[in-house]
């Protein structure tokens, strides 16, 4: 098993930071990533979208959905892609009338052999990516915030 962990601090309350992430229109912004067939449940359980990508030219489908929600602390999400199956878990926390958000992924291949190493590359293609939606989401709740 291979995890990888970030955190950042938002300047917001952790309610206002939870009920952004909780729209999976917001949290899995990211660069070169386009949602599709979104649904957005009531409490949050069930929430999902299909995930569009390319690498190398090559069109990539993969999925999201929010597995385990409590209000205001956290959001558990299952991600497929090709052949991976990275569980993410963003944590909500109070901080001097800010938020700490962290979020981890972890991979568990249970392949003989390459397993530990595809785990761990994965981890290491990964790490741009949730920098990328943690800053994402900082500045839209920022942005908002401050309106």
């Amino acid at each position: 098993m291979a995890t990888l962990t970030r955190s950042i601090i938002i300047d917001a309350p952790v309610d206002t930071v939870f009920d952004f992430a909780l729209d999976i229109n917001q949290l899995w912004k990211a660069k070169d990533v386009a949602l599709t067939e979104v649904d957005i449940e009531p409490g949050g359980v069930g929430t999902s979208a299909r995930l569009n990508s390319h690498l190398l030219g090559f069109h990539l489908e993969g999925g999201v959905e929010y597995t385990e929600v409590v209000p205001g602390q956290l959001i558990v999400a299952q991600a497929h892609w090709f052949m991976e199956k990275p569980t993410w878990r963003f944590t909500f926390e109070p901080a001097d009338g800010r938020t700490k958000v962290t979020a981890e992924g972890e991979w568990d291949m249970k392949v003989p052999v390459v397993g530990k190493p595809i785990e761990k590359m994965m981890v290491k293609e990964h790490e741009p990516f949730l920098e990328e939606m943690l800053a994402n989401l900082k500045a839209q709740v920022e942005a908002k915030n401050a309106a």
